[in-house]
């Protein structure tokens, strides 16, 4: 084998690995998958404020529905690969951030004695998750390259 022949193949192993990093990244990232984990956080949100059986049946249609999501999201992933620490710690962070969100709406709607204040920040919790879920792919997929290298 020559040196350009290990050259080649080096270049043909990263230009892989370059592509199993976008397929993840893109993957983790798709908007189906956003749209079902913004509407779980929608329905999370928004039993709040209802009554005590319509409030267990969102909660357990919410959850119901975040399972089956990352059920799919799983089974139907191009690549498989474990998450790193800095993965989970960055999607840990980036639940707590909407988790604040929420939060935050609900104060800001009681506030302004707004009806139905847990639906309204509901909605801006799941606006928040499809915004943030937009704007951490580039984060991920910096640390799943940092990962890859390290």
């Amino acid at each position: 084998m020559t040196s350009y022949d290990a050259r080649t193949a080096l270049d043909a192993i990263h230009h892989h690995q370059e592509q199993t990093r976008d397929a993840y990244v893109r993957h983790g990232s798709s908007l189906p998958y956003s749209l079902v984990t913004a509407l779980a956080v929608f329905g999370f949100g928004a039993a709040v404020d209802l009554p005590n059986p319509w409030r267990t049946l969102t909660l357990l249609a919410a959850g119901g529905l975040m399972t089956g999501m990352l059920y799919v999201h799983q089974r139907r992933a191009p690549v498989y690969r474990k998450p790193s620490r800095a993965q989970w710690a960055f999607s840990l962070w980036l639940g707590g951030v909407v988790t604040l969100i929420l939060v935050a709406a609900v104060v800001c709607a009681r506030l302004l004695e707004l009806p139905e204040p847990s639906v309204i920040a509901g909605a801006v919790a799941a606006v928040a998750t499809l915004v943030a879920g937009y704007a951490a792919r580039p984060i991920v997929k910096a640390i799943t390259r940092r990962d890859d290298q390290g």
